[in-house]
């Protein structure tokens, strides 16, 4: 995990280093699920005493030097910021709800765990429940925040009250205000394909153009230097200082991922973090028992081909903090290996499709002709190509928005996939879709279709196949940490509910035997992993099927009914303190 910490002053990622940083491990946040997730937030508090990270949406505080941890927050929002306040007593954190209609600032008190509205009162322009990524001046009177508006980023100053607002600078994309001492105002900005550092966030020139820099930056304690996080020939980031004349660099870190997000603290010592991102397939007997690892790459979201004699799955080099500037263009890939193997496979047996886009969840149709899957090649929409190779891909599926996995009935005339829409009032919900397909010709015969549910007002996160083409069983989500499987038919209706769960990992996915008397599901063990259990279809009493401490997620039945093929991963962010 940890290669050096470094006071090279050297500008490229491959030099040696001659002097190590001490560090210290501060604590670990585990995410809940490698989809849909950003690595936890954290950050130290400006006296350089308290640790405040996320875990499960609930912020944990922390004394620096190790301690009891208080936990705060209602644990049912997304959190997307926290920064903490100069008086070292409260954290400013952004707050999404689920359905993302609206995110709003509240204030959490160190001392109290009191809950409270950032300027409950304020109505003037700007509205500030649009500004993002808030930072506060040394001395609490300034507020320096962020808003978006038709392709323009705006970065707005306002006193402690939410009053006399200011716009400091515009630009295409502008992200993480920062105050020096002297109340300068730093910010980075994506412009012509790079992240560079602006010092004064107004001025057009950057402060070096050397060096992208990505994530949260922070001035040294004397605030002679800015630390900043920067991706070497790896695309992975490490900490980096400089001083603020944009004098030559030093490389602070060389971990195996992207180490970034520094906070100060007034002795000087730096607070980061390092990313744990770790994906791998393994399959299980269908009624239970030890695990059998399929990969040692990272890869994810497994299916089986028709006959059972291999697992296809999504593979590559991503989760990058630079994605999330470059997305949807990451490396996620479509490969191939064997079902039946003696040591896991290093790398894939056949790779399928390599774009330069999201690729994920491929399906061969039941005759073998054809793969649908999911890209975001052109839009984030279902395609379907040829299975020998011999022709171009074809967008099949219109209008996506975070589409699911596709999945193929077994009479081979239908596709079902999930997919978001918005509503009037700015909320998103998740409906399932069809479209009918000729496995012979590849031909739409039905468009794309949403099936009605009577009086059904959930997230539906992923659809599979009860039976050949006529029962559909789905898994929905009502909320963080409030999950259920349903069945309805092909043709909508009014869905049964058979079982209902807790797991906060949203985007799990399910499984259904091929005889349709079971689904396969991800919850939460006794033992605190993220295990797969299976309940019969209608209803009954589930059983846990996997038990070894790793996460799972993604199940899926062979086309034989004897082994669930799913995914193993490990996703944390791990803090640390060094003095450079």
């Amino acid at each position: 995990m940890l290669a050096a910490f470094t006071s090279a002053g050297c500008a490229t990622r491959d030099r040696e280093s001659d002097l190590a940083a001490p560090l210290d491990f501060l604590a670990t946040a585990q995410q809940v699920g490698p989809v849909a997730y950003r690595d936890p937030l954290g950050g130290v508090s400006p006296d350089g005493r308290w640790l405040a990270y996320v875990e499960r949406e609930r912020v944990h505080i922390m004394p620096v030097g190790g301690g009891a941890v208080r936990v705060v927050g209602p644990g049912t929002r997304s959190i997307r910021y926290l920064t903490w306040l100069p008086d070292n007593r409260t954290l400013a954190v952004r707050e999404r709800v689920f359905d993302r209609s609206r995110q709003e600032w509240w204030l959490y008190d160190r001392i109290d765990s009191s809950r409270t509205p950032l300027w409950p009162d304020r109505r003037t322009e700007p509205d500030l429940g649009t500004l993002d990524m808030l930072a506060w001046s040394s001395d609490g009177s300034h507020v320096a925040g962020v808003a978006r508006s038709g392709g323009q980023s705006t970065v707005w100053v306002v006193d402690a009250r939410g009053e006399g607002a200011e716009a400091r600078a515009t630009g295409a994309r502008l992200t993480f205000p920062a105050w020096s001492l002297d109340d300068r105002l730093a910010c980075l900005s994506f412009e012509r394909d790079q992240q560079l550092l602006r010092l004064p966030c107004e001025d057009s020139e950057p402060l070096f153009s050397d060096q992208e820099a990505y994530g949260t930056v922070a001035f040294s304690a004397d605030g002679e230097s800015i630390y900043y996080g920067s991706p070497g020939e790896s695309g992975f980031l490490d900490l980096w200082e400089r001083s603020v004349a944009g004098q030559r660099p030093r490389r602070l870190s060389a971990f195996a991922r992207d180490a970034y997000a520094p906070s100060v603290g007034a002795d000087g010592s730096v607070v980061l973090k390092s990313q744990d991102y770790r994906t791998f397939l393994a399959t299980v007997p269908a009624s239970g028992g030890a695990s059998t690892p399929l990969t040692d790459f990272q890869s994810e979201t497994p299916s089986w081909s028709w006959d059972g004699t291999e697992v296809a799955f999504t593979f590559g080099d991503w989760r990058h903090v630079t994605d999330d500037f470059h997305y949807p263009d990451i490396a996620q890939h479509l490969g191939v290996v064997s079902s039946d193997v003696d040591t896991p496979r290093q790398e894939p047996d056949r790779i399928i499709r390599q774009s330069f886009s999201e690729d994920q969840s491929m399906q061969w149709s039941p005759n073998g002709r054809w793969i649908a899957y999911h890209t975001h090649e052109e839009s984030d929409d279902v395609w379907l190509v040829p299975a020998d190779g011999n022709g171009e891909p074809r967008m099949i599926s219109h209008d996506g928005s975070e589409t699911g996995w596709p999945r193929w009935s077994a009479d081979g005339r239908w596709i079902l996939f999930p997919s978001y829409r918005r509503d009037e009032t700015g909320g998103r919900r998740a409906h399932l879709f069809l479209i009918g397909i000729d496995q012979e010709s590849g031909d739409t015969t039905v468009p794309q279709t949403r099936i009605e549910l009577l009086g059904f007002d959930q997230d539906i996160v992923q659809g599979e196949w009860g039976d050949d083409g006529e029962t559909i069983v789905f898994e929905a989500v009502g909320g963080i940490g409030v999950k259920s499987l349903w069945s309805v038919p092909r043709t909508g209706g009014s869905p049964m509910r058979f079982h209902t769960f807790s797991s906060d990992q949203v985007h799990s996915g399910i499984g259904v035997s091929p005889d349709g008397r079971w689904t396969a599901y991800i919850d939460r063990a006794p033992d605190g992993f993220y295990q797969i259990f299976r309940v019969p279809v209608g209803g009954g009493r589930a059983e846990q099927l996997t038990f070894d401490p790793s996460n799972k997620t993604q199940p899926a039945y062979s086309p034989v009914g004897d082994r669930i093929a799913f995914t193993v991963f490990a996703y944390s962010a791990h803090f640390w303190r060094m003095r450079p």
